[in-house]
């Protein structure tokens, strides 16, 4: 038995061994989730450190016939990169494996899932909430999962046995599972993810577009909390907002419909309503944190 008490796989397949698989790959190996890790990159500059850190037994760029030894295949690659894995994955990807991810927008992954030439597959999609503003094998921390929640997003026809599966991996992560519909959750991490880290970007730019560019570097805590998502993944992140356009959008638009009406109301040297916009914030968050 492993650590936590799980019979370990005989192999875990990570496809993608940045900050979140590198990280599964650590706890994987620390926990004894898996007699063997097998690890798939195709960013040639990132196998150093994969090799450095011992994050995978076995190594290559591009899933390939081994990968049919995995019992559990993990996708931790960008969300726009499951069109190009996936039909590599295919043709080596053993019959009674089980296949899920990490992406942060379900929806169209689960599109491909269901269509003819995927539907063999036993796939159920996930999203841990974990992470940091840096990323590659380098950024790689055990015990990141543990006491972070994660997301399954099945399908109605997913199997009950895959799902267990996939929950009980993730709880032996330390992690809380909980279950939403894709589509759901798309809705819900526009607002609360993606559209949070598309203004730190913007916050930023708008700042070193200034003539005082200098002025970042006299900037306190309050700026460095807020702005520190702005240090993610530009790639990564623009293929989020691509992929999740049509929840994302409808959010940019009610923001900028608040800051036009925050502008307006220091135009008119509005004060009274001016705290009345900024108490409603305060209030909203306030009962959030508590």
């Amino acid at each position: 038995m492993s650590a936590s008490g799980v019979q370990p796989f005989e192999a875990i397949a990570i496809v993608g061994l940045g900050l979140i698989g590198g990280s599964v790959a650590r706890d994987v190996r620390r926990l004894g989730l898996a007699r063997q890790i097998l690890g798939y990159d195709n960013n040639e500059e990132y196998h150093k450190e994969i090799k450095s850190g011992k994050l995978a037994d076995y190594l290559s760029d591009v899933p390939d016939k081994k990968l049919a030894q995995a019992e559990l295949v993990l996708l931790a690659v960008p969300v726009k990169s499951f069109k190009e894995v996936l039909p590599v994955i295919l043709p080596n990807i053993s019959s009674t494996a089980i296949l899920t991810d990490t992406g942060s927008v379900k929806s169209p992954l689960l599109k491909m899932m269901c269509s003819p030439e995927y539907k063999k597959i036993r796939f159920v999609g996930g999203h841990p909430i974990a992470g940091s503003e840096h990323f590659g094998p380098a950024a790689a921390q055990q015990n990141l999962f543990s006491g972070k929640r994660c997301i399954l997003t099945p399908g109605e026809k997913t199997d009950k046995d895959w799902i267990r599966v996939v929950r009980r991996f993730w709880e032996s992560l330390g992690a809380k599972v909980s279950e939403m519909d894709a589509e759901s959750h798309d809705q819900m991490f526009a607002s609360v993810s993606h559209l949070p880290h598309l203004l730190a970007y913007a916050c930023i730019q708008a700042i070193s577009n200034t003539d005082t560019q200098e002025a970042l570097g006299h900037s306190g805590a309050g700026l460095k909390d807020f702005s520190r998502i702005a240090s993610s993944s530009p790639q990564m992140w623009a293929d989020i907002f691509l992929e999740n356009q049509e929840n994302l959008l409808p959010r940019v638009a009610a923001f900028n419909e608040v800051l036009k009406a925050l502008e307006e109301k220091i135009k008119n040297n509005d004060k009274k309503k001016l705290v009345e916009l900024l108490a409603l914030s305060k209030s909203a968050r306030d009962r959030w944190m508590v």
